[in-house]
């Protein structure tokens, strides 16, 4: 399609008006001569279920229109699938928007967002206000037409009402969102996420929400994988019989079967995929998706905040009466429920032939000094004892040249701890109990060798045996 040059003169005629008006209500703008350089913070909650481009578009034209004639974006701060709900220290390009802050040298002047629950949440404008007034920069939203001034009272009270408003946004999703997937478990609809090892995704006809069958989104189901599923019924067999946990990894090891991340390597990204181990075997033996029924909530993720050790949001175990556990069977069981019941029996400790209670004094109090790690309780010949197997376990067979064991008896333990204390001039209880009581309350660690061992004070007395880097100084001190 070509343009007359007729329409093309009036087209270039609107635009000089446009520009002269534009260079007018600039010449106006008291806020011209400032010249202020703005950073842009944008965020999208999630990677894939947002278009990155629209959604960053519209929230930095936001910011344009508001910053127009007052200073020019010169920097871009912008967080993709990043809940609002998370700190902003803990947001990738939020964090590297505060480290900017103590930088004389940032280059920009001020922040601008294109909307405020982009940015806040609940009380965070809040405790970001000493960072920014210690910097001296400016924060500029479109909710107050320009930057926010604390000093005004209907600023102050407009962003506690913006920010009690998108705490109730998200409380109210979240709640619905729930509650809607627990009905939807309960159905034995899959609600998403890695299947467990053993089972396969299979198409389950058209997707139940009617629009997104018009698009032409399938549902999908468990079905068992002819690859694994017969390993996960052999590990349920055996642990049945009696076998430990450890035990079935280390002959899964030996017979070579691919573990869950080595199976799946596009869904375990986050694993090594090198072999099995003790807490691979638990978690599938606890697992009642193997009997047939859809279980949802089992394990609460908050990703909104992130374990700063891992870098990964945090998880923790939710009550078995949390669960959501569908009606009826929703995929082909690998296990029945009597075998699955009484696998969950196995797991429970065993009395002592003797009928007596295995009893270790200094549990958690005992490190070793050739790798650091804290020794393990193991009871040997009807005697309590510790030891380190440093770092291997019996899942996996010891490797050539790897360190001995290192093995303590309690009883002589005990003794050697009461003759290096004597020696440093301070003499304990003779019973085992007093001594191990006061060595928890002093906050001192043992330190063995094989043939010595060695009293110092602990640097995390919350858990015991963690790690004892410094030595104690003097004498050592008595309990308050």
């Amino acid at each position: 399609m070509t343009t007359s040059s007729t329409d093309q003169d009036l087209l270039d005629g609107w635009l000089q008006v446009k520009q002269h008006r534009g260079e007018r209500k600039r010449s106006q703008d008291p806020y011209v001569h400032l010249g202020l350089r703005f950073a842009f913070y944008g965020r999208m909650s999630t990677s894939e279920h947002q278009d990155r481009h629209t959604s960053r578009l519209w929230q930095l034209e936001m910011s344009e229109l508001l910053v127009a004639g007052h200073g020019l974006i010169v920097a871009e701060f912008f967080d993709e699938g990043v809940s609002r709900r998370r700190r902003w220290s803990n947001r990738p390009e939020g964090a590297r928007l505060l480290e900017a802050l103590v930088d004389p040298d940032r280059g920009f002047d001020a922040v601008v967002v294109g909307e405020y629950e982009r940015a806040f949440y609940g009380r965070q404008f809040d405790e970001m206000v000493p960072l920014l007034r210690a910097a001296g920069v400016q924060v500029w939203l479109p909710e107050v037409a320009g930057a926010v001034d604390l000093e005004v009272g209907e600023h102050r009270r407009l962003m506690r009402f913006l920010g009690a408003q998108s705490q109730r946004e998200v409380i109210r999703a979240r709640n619905r969102s729930l509650r809607s997937m627990k009905v939807q478990a309960e159905l034995g609809r899959y609600l998403g996420g890695r299947p467990p090892y053993g089972y396969m995704l299979v198409d389950a006809g058209p997707h139940p929400n009617r629009a997104d069958a018009r698009w032409g989104r399938r549902a999908w189901k468990l079905a068992p994988d002819p690859r694994t599923a017969l390993h996960v019924k052999w590990i349920f067999a055996r642990r049945r019989e009696g076998m430990s946990v450890a035990g079935i990894a280390r002959l899964l090891n030996e017979r070579a079967v691919p573990c869950p991340s080595a199976a799946d390597p596009g869904r375990n990204r986050h694993r090594s995929g090198e072999g099995w181990g003790a807490p691979t075997v638990a978690t599938i033996l606890e697992n009642p998706r193997y009997t047939g029924r859809q279980v949802w909530n089992r394990m609460a993720n908050d990703r909104d905040e992130v374990d700063p050790r891992t870098g990964r949001p945090g998880q923790f175990p939710n009550l078995p009466e949390d669960w959501a556990i569908s009606f009826d069977v929703a995929h082909t069981p690998l296990v029945g429920m009597r075998e699955f019941t009484q696998v969950q029996k196995v797991r429970a400790r065993r009395p002592n032939g003797d009928g007596g209670e295995r009893r270790y004094l200094l549990a958690g109090l005992l490190v070793c000094g050739a790798c650091g790690r804290r020794m393990d309780s193991h009871w040997v010949h009807g005697r309590p004892g510790y030891r380190c197997r440093h770092g291997y376990t019996s899942a996996r067979p010891r490797l050539l040249g790897a360190p001995a064991l290192l093995y303590w008896r309690e009883d002589r333990l005990l003794e050697r701890i009461v003759v290096v204390a004597a020696e440093q001039g301070q003499p304990l209880p003779s019973t085992g109990d007093e001594v191990a009581a006061f060595l928890a309350a002093a906050g001192i660690g043992v330190v063995c060798s094989r043939r010595a061992i060695e009293l110092r004070e602990r640097t995390d007395r919350a858990c015991p045996g963690t790690g004892v880097q410094r030595r104690s100084r003097g004498r050592l001190r008595k309990p308050a």
